[in-house]
This record gives C-alpha cells, structure tokens and sequence, in this order.
C-alpha cells in the first residue's frame, strides 16, 4: 500500500462475539500516514443523527472521534484504563475505558483486506455501563 495515497474503502461494524449482536455496513476512506492510518466514513441513526467518523490507528493503539450531531472522543490502549467524552443534545458525558483486547489482523502489514478487534469496559460518568467487544473489518471498495 502506497504510504499517503487515499482509498476507497467498504468498512463492516461488528458487535458481540462472532458479530452475534450485529453488524453494520459504511463506504469510506483509508488515510495511510507514515506509523499510522485514518479510516473515515459517516453514519446516519435516527436516534444519533448524523455523524462523521475517524478511526486512527497507531503505535499507541486505537482512537475514535465523532464529529456532528454527537460528537466524542474514546482511546483505547491494551491493558489501560483511558479518559473520552460522549456529547449529544442531552448533555456531555465523561466516558473511560478499560482495554481488554486490542489487536489489528493482515495478512501482510500495510495490507488491505485487515481487521482491527477490541474488548473494552465501559464506565459513564465513573459508572459501570456495559462491556463491548467489537470487530471492524476494511477492505478496498472494488474488491467486493
């Protein structure tokens, strides 16, 4: 993979283990960076809105921002417990995760087709809320 030239790519949002919750579908774009890579796309839920979002992958782990009618920040690094923020018209929340499983799947590095899986425990405003185990899955769009 060229280390700055942009694609086109379809993304697969799984949810629960072996997808058993779910999985949503996006088209977006992959941004290699030299030691890093942005994937970017935009979601639209009747109950979020509409929204953009960036997911970056470096050394350090993973991020994941939201920009529009929600809008958030959530790091996830393997083995730590790390501050975010979940923003919609109801009020700013103050998010922390616990990052159970962070790994990234190619066949060959800087390669497309990969997958990135995460386990991670959540807690809003110091509460306990919920443990996600989540796949996302990117592939060149005309590969399909």
């Amino acid at each position: 993979m060229n280390e700055s030239e942009p694609r086109r790519v379809k993304i697969e949002l799984l949810s629960g283990p072996e997808g058993e919750a779910g999985a949503i579908s996006y088209s977006g774009m992959l941004y290699p960076k030299a030691g890093a890579f942005y994937i970017k796309y935009e979601e639209a839920d009747e109950e979020r809105g509409r929204c953009r979002i960036t997911f970056k992958w470096d050394t350090q782990g993973m991020t994941i921002l939201r920009y529009g009618e929600v809008q958030g920040e959530q790091s996830f690094r393997l083995g730590l417990r790390t501050a975010g923020w979940h923003e919609t018209p109801a009020g700013r929340f103050r998010l922390e995760m616990e990052t159970h499983k962070l790994r990234l799947h190619a066949k060959e590095a800087g390669s497309l087709p990969f997958e990135i899986e995460w386990q991670y425990q959540l807690w809003v405003n110091e509460m306990s809320a919920d443990r996600f185990d989540l796949r996302l899955r990117v592939w060149e769009e005309h590969d399909e």
